[in-house]
């Protein structure tokens, strides 16, 4: 094998270089072969031709396992030819022996991020700089050539949500398949787009109602997502475990709902998770 522009010879002393590091700007498919290995000379030419086809979609990386045996036992290699794919210095897939080249083109496809997910990835970086119209023109590119990208219609979203051009935020949401809606980043767009829909209302009035009539539950259930909607996330978390220690079917469950709204709102990790499950599963199991 002859090392080119796309398949390249790596050791242990290179491979955080030509590996772990070239995987955050490229994929690299990484190669664990042996000379005496009968499969392992099948399967590498056509690995070799493909990286080659593909001109930059993957770099190849050919690791002799007989003379690196500690990264072979690093990542788990128990069989050869072993290819594992490195993304973002990460083993993200894999198979093992001497797939015939058909099925190694499937993986590929299946596999490597295609150009609208690398525009998905400068439209994150430039909400980073928070160049939203940069990241808008970007997504705007990603949907025109593929109108049913799932993170290019959740990046639009997200963008939409911070321009404030909400009406435009619910519908390219909207375009989400119900099945592609269950992430946790959609279900956190879901929950930003329920709770910033909430009308402007005026918050001491709700507030007094409930302190005269503890047991109006719909004036408790606004001034819940009043509050949620000003971001006094844990005074709105109160007021709906409220509603649900009164009367469960209120508004068919709203007040769980409404729990789980904010959850999915804070994401997973948020301390105010932590603190508020556990009430929420009190109410409910008791």
């Amino acid at each position: 094998m002859m090392d080119t522009q796309w398949v390249k010879s790596v050791d242990k002393a290179s491979f955080v270089q030509e590996v772990l590091e070239q995987s955050k700007t490229v994929p690299v498919l990484v190669d664990f072969w042996a000379t005496w290995c009968g499969p392992c000379r099948t399967l590498g030419p056509i690995l070799e031709k493909l990286a080659n086809e593909m001109k930059g979609r993957f770099i190849l990386a050919k690791i002799d396992s007989d003379h690196n045996p500690e990264l072979a036992r690093q990542y788990g290699v128990r069989g050869i030819p072993s290819v594992k794919l490195f993304m973002d210095k990460v083993v993200v897939n894999e198979f093992t022996g001497a797939l015939p080249e058909s099925r190694i083109r499937d993986f590929l496809d299946k596999a490597l991020p295609s150009e609208q997910d690398k525009w998905v990835a400068r439209g994150r970086e430039a909400e980073e700089r928070n160049d939203l119209e940069g990241a808008l023109e970007l997504y705007h590119a990603v949907l025109s050539a593929e109108p049913a990208h799932v993170a290019g219609l959740l990046g639009l979203t997200r963008v939409l949500l911070a321009l404030g051009r909400i009406p435009e935020a619910n519908e390219t949401f909207a375009r989400v398949k119900p099945r592609d809606q269950e992430s946790v980043e959609a279900r956190n767009l879901k929950a930003k787009l329920a709770f910033v829909g909430i009308p402007v209302v005026d918050q001491d009035s709700l507030a007094a109602k409930v302190a005269e009539n503890p047991s109006d539950l719909a004036a408790r259930l606004a001034l819940g997502e009043a509050l949620v909607a000003q971001e006094q996330y844990a005074l709105g978390l109160e007021q709906f475990l409220e509603v649900v220690r009164a009367n469960r079917t209120f508004q068919d469950d709203a007040g769980r709902k409404a729990v789980i709204r904010v959850f999915d709102l804070l994401g997973p990790g948020h301390p105010l998770i932590a603190q508020y499950r556990p009430r929420l599963s009190a109410l409910l199991f008791a």
